[in-house]
């Protein structure tokens, strides 16, 4: 087909009032809901208002999912093997924004069958970034003598619709993707398996996730009901301050351990890291690590107890004597004393009950020496049936009387072996700490040897050492 001006031409001023009209009903349709429904009120009353035959939008695929209408005609429809009309302009347009068939189209064109068009009029439209999704064509039954007021109103329907329609979609498709990343966002803030809060320059709770409220057991609003609720969890105010002031106007992103505490009084262990917004908000993010810090104190104290009697052990006992030692030296408390304790005849009960009997003996031994104690003191297992007891700010006359109550606590309380009621006695060795001590070993010695003394004096005794 070749582009012409000349078929079927008319007198220009008989073409005014024409041109006119077309461009009123293009302006009328501006004026219509800039939906998903434009194109097709677009085609509607271009046959309806424009003198149009046959009309149509074609329309590619919008991102985000968006299809308008892919094609149409609103009066008597294309003929059924006109598919390949929409195919064909779209190839002819790929060469220029605006397309013009103003010869006559055989009635046999294999573009339009029996449509029986004489003039086709095409405009493409391009999206928001500029790229080609489609066309508006139109055609007629009738010659076109000048085609530039359908063309001129398919330009101004066509810019519309990038800006007005698919601008509109596209700023649509935008908004749900920045909605549903925000839904993201949000559902991530609440649902993390980490502690993420913040707190306004005025101390009010501004962001609270669902880990926040279920750790610390109070609720986003009924934080927003205190005056400073920062008191709640941070009693102290000197503490309280620190952790304010850790925030500050640069806030440590590398974490931090604070204990901040729960609503039942609870005192937890927490990494915090703090991360300012681009707006200036500062968002904490923290980290549980209470029952890690529980379990590593559960561990820690394994390794410094006796796993039979639950004694200290004998590096935490003796480690224990060299701490008093060193506070003496430095003059804290007062006067210290070590009671060294030995089982008597314990051989015979292990080899008459074995070693079962002999550890049940021992278990019994330390819950009686237990109950004899003061808050304070502390027992050790040196090895064996051997134990020494640290008596801190206490002089010899209380390791006398501790020995006493408990040499009369194991006659009066027999340990039960395989049903067998069996009498304990214990002997003592008393040494009081010297002011020449220098180390642990020093104490040892004297309680050792008094302890010796005491065997021989014919054991279930204490005795003291002296120089």
């Amino acid at each position: 087909m070749r582009r012409s001006s000349s078929t079927c031409a008319a007198s220009v001023p008989a073409q005014v009032p024409e041109d006119a009209r077309i461009l009123g009903a293009a302006s009328g349709i501006l004026g219509a809901e800039t939906d998903a429904r434009f194109f097709e009120r677009l085609v509607c009353r271009a046959v309806e208002d424009m003198g149009v035959d046959y009309a149509w939008v074609r329309l590619e695929a919008l991102g985000g999912g968006v299809e308008f209408t892919a094609s149409k005609s609103c009066r008597a429809g294309l003929p059924a093997d006109a598919g390949g009309a929409a195919a064909e302009l779209e190839t002819r347009l790929a060469l220029a924004a605006s397309f013009e068939c103003l010869d006559g189209i055989p009635a046999s064109h294999p573009w339009f069958g029996q449509a029986d068009a004489r003039a086709c009029v095409a405009h493409r439209i391009f999206d928001m970034d500029g790229a080609a999704c489609g066309h508006i064509a139109f055609l007629f039954k009738r010659c076109l003598a000048d085609a530039s007021a359908y063309a001129g109103a398919q330009a101004m329907l066509a810019a519309f619709a990038r800006h007005a329609v698919l601008g509109a979609a596209a700023r649509e498709r935008e908004l749900a993707r920045l909605r549903d990343v925000v839904a993201q966002h949000e559902a991530l803030f609440q649902k993390a398996p980490v502690l993420i809060n913040a707190f306004g320059a005025d101390g009010q709770c501004i962001l609270w996730n669902e880990a926040c409220e279920e750790r610390f057991g109070w609720s986003e609003a009924e934080l927003k009901a205190y005056r400073n609720p920062l008191e709640l969890f941070y009693p102290d105010p000197q503490v309280r301050q620190q952790v304010i002031d850790s925030v500050g106007l640069q806030p440590n992103r590398a974490f931090r351990e604070w204990n901040p505490r729960t609503r039942g009084g609870e005192m937890l262990a927490v990494l915090w890291s703090n991360v300012r917004l681009p707006d200036g908000k500062v968002v904490n993010i923290g980290m549980d690590m209470t029952d890690n810090r529980r379990t590593e104190a559960a561990l820690a104290r394994l390794a410094r107890i006796d796993s039979l009697t639950g004694c200290w052990n004998r590096a935490e006992i003796l480690r224990r004597v060299e701490d008093r030692l060193a506070a003496a030296r430095g003059g804290e408390g007062g006067p210290n004393t070590a009671l060294m304790l030995d089982l008597d005849y314990f051989k015979q009960v292990n080899d008459r009950y074995g070693h079962l009997g002999g550890d049940t003996a021992l278990r019994h031994f330390c819950s009686q020496l237990r109950a004899c104690l003061r808050e304070g003191d502390s027992i050790g297992r040196l090895g064996g049936e051997e134990f020494l007891v640290l008596l801190a700010d206490s002089d010899v006359d209380v390791a006398h009387a501790i020995c006493d109550r408990l040499r009369a606590s194991l006659r009066q309380h027999p340990v039960d072996i395989d049903g067998e009621a069996v009498a304990l006695s214990v002997s003592g060795g008393i040494a009081r700490f010297a002011d020449g001590d220098s180390n642990a070993s020093e104490v040892l010695r004297r309680a050792d040897f008094a302890l010796y003394q005491a065997k021989r004096a014919g054991r279930d005794c204490a005795v003291e050492y002296r120089v």
